[in-house]
């Protein structure tokens, strides 16, 4: 016994370890982050061959790396507030029959009244009740219902009040003729008789409203972070349909939200489809479902990543450190957080600083390099960011 559990607790072990080198393999680079507390790895962009600057400069060093530089805490760095948003797609009824029946039976004969559930709308149908209020009784009788010639209920009915019969709509059809019997139930000599209100009630959908799109309008410089969230307060709920929530088409939500609690729905940016120019947001109520959402919100989010910053190492041509001037230029794919970056030569040399107004997605930004801190051999650049977060596609040494 006591090896079947040695054996038991290996294989959990085992197992445990397997589940989590399959979600560090399948999980995102940020995510993957967080948890072994490591930096993200780099990638390359296209490499770069010619100086930015153009005629007249010189290309001493390039790198086309792609790396993330600076630290986030899961902050919102842009938001948007929209009006509140209402979907209804709720469950109405209709009346389709009624009448007032007084039937009789005894040991020789019953008697019968019939109702029809007629013209029906099968795609928006969701039931069909039959609501008999019996107001009079005598005796003990039994009470038949029959649907389309077949029987779908019988019971001996002993007391007055409401007697409830729900019809689920796969057993309808269009037209639905409906028959009531009375038959006898007791002794040979007793007359057993009934009286009821006898409503035919059809339950279906009303697209009352169902779409409710709203508009966001961004430019390059609004679209930050790396995680988009939608958020709301729903303040009105009738769950018996989904809600539904589409960006630019792409559904991003589907299921059931508490009244009266905060919900948000959360995309990675690069997944999310956001753009440029205008987006929708569409809200849907699914069948049966009526939703009233305030305060709601779309957000741009710098996720929680460990801070991180990147070191370039690179050489200078002595005939460029005599005669001329060395330029540093840097190019930022995507602000994550905006703040601000700086460029340090050296372990003791000056800070470079690049503020957020002075980046620009895709853009290079420039400085000026005090050559007295450079040397032919073993140069070295850190780029950071002690408040902000940047994707820092390139960076590039120019003698001008």
């Amino acid at each position: 016994m006591a090896k079947k559990a040695q054996y038991a607790a290996t294989l959990i072990l085992i197992g445990m370890a397997a589940l989590f080198i399959i979600y560090t393999i399948l999980a995102y680079p940020e995510e993957k982050a967080r948890i072994l507390n490591v930096t993200i790895p780099n990638q390359t962009s296209a490499q770069i061959t010619e100086s930015p600057l153009g005629e007249g400069t010189y290309l001493i060093f390039s790198s086309g790396e792609i790396s993330e530089i600076g630290r986030s805490s899961g902050e919102t760095v842009f938001s948007f507030s929209l009006p509140d948003v209402y979907v209804a797609y709720p469950v109405e009824e209709k009346i389709l029959d009624e009448k007032d029946i007084s039937l009789k039976a005894s040991i020789l004969k019953g008697s019968t009244s019939y109702f029809a559930a007629d013209n029906l709308n099968l795609e928006n149908t969701k039931e069909v009740t039959i609501s008999i209020n019996v107001t009079y009784l005598e005796g003990n009788p039994n009470l038949i219902v029959m649907l389309n010639n077949s029987k779908i209920f019988e019971n001996t009915i002993t007391k007055t009040g409401m007697v409830t019969i729900h019809i689920p709509k796969v057993y309808l059809k269009e037209n639905n003729p409906i028959a009531l019997k009375l038959t006898h139930n007791g002794a040979f000599w007793t007359t057993n008789v009934l009286a009821a209100n006898v409503k035919i009630i059809q339950a279906y959908y009303n697209p009352k409203q169902t779409v409710d799109e709203k508009y966001v309008t961004l430019g390059q410089t609004n679209i930050k972070g790396n995680e988009l969230k939608i958020s709301f307060i729903p303040l009105k709920v009738v769950g018996d349909g989904d809600l539904i929530v589409k960006l630019n088409g792409k559904i991003i939500f589907s299921g059931k939200v508490e009244e009266k609690e905060l919900f948000s729905i959360t995309e990675r940016l690069d997944e999310s489809g956001v753009k440029v120019g205008d987006n929708t947001i569409t809200f849907e109520a699914d069948k049966g479902g009526v939703y009233n959402l305030t305060f709601v919100k779309f957000e741009f989010v710098a996720v929680s990543t460990p801070a991180t910053n990147k070191v370039y190492a690179f050489d200078i041509p002595k005939e460029y450190l005599s005669s001329n001037e060395i330029i540093l230029g840097i190019r930022v794919d995507k602000i994550i957080k905006p703040g601000y970056i700086y460029a340090k030569i050296g372990d003791d040399g000056p800070l470079y600083y690049f503020e957020n107004s002075d980046l620009a997605s895709g853009a290079w930004s420039y400085t000026v390099l005090d050559k007295t801190y450079l040397k032919e051999l073993g140069n070295k650049i850190t780029l950071d960011s002690p408040n902000g977060r940047y994707r820092v596609t390139g960076l590039v040494i120019i003698a001008k």
